[in-house]
């Protein structure tokens, strides 16, 4: 449920900030068992990383390197997001 305040009313709803129902907005639910809220990606990766110094993450980091390929920043993105594009990472996000 959230509290919204319209007009000097308060008001109950079950919806979210964003008026998607409760449960169902990307940007607001939790994330499943073993991700975290914030996940960690770059630019290049096909992952979303639970730990920025995962090793897949910085392996992937040095491989880049050594092809002579641009090495990205790590950043940090709310899980729901990345999950639209992302699968997650199989050492980190069990």
């Amino acid at each position: 449920m959230t509290v919204v305040r319209r007009g000097g009313i308060t008001q109950v709803t079950d919806r979210c900030i964003h008026e998607f129902e409760i449960g169902h907005c990307g940007l607001c639910k939790e994330p499943p068992p073993g991700v975290n809220p914030v996940v960690y990606i770059t630019q290049g990766g096909m992952a979303f990383h639970n730990d920025p110094h995962c090793r897949t993450l910085t392996k992937g980091q040095s491989e880049a390197d050594e092809k002579g390929l641009n090495i990205h920043p790590i950043t940090p993105i709310k899980w729901a997001v990345a999950n639209e594009t992302r699968r997650r990472c199989r050492n980190c996000c069990k």
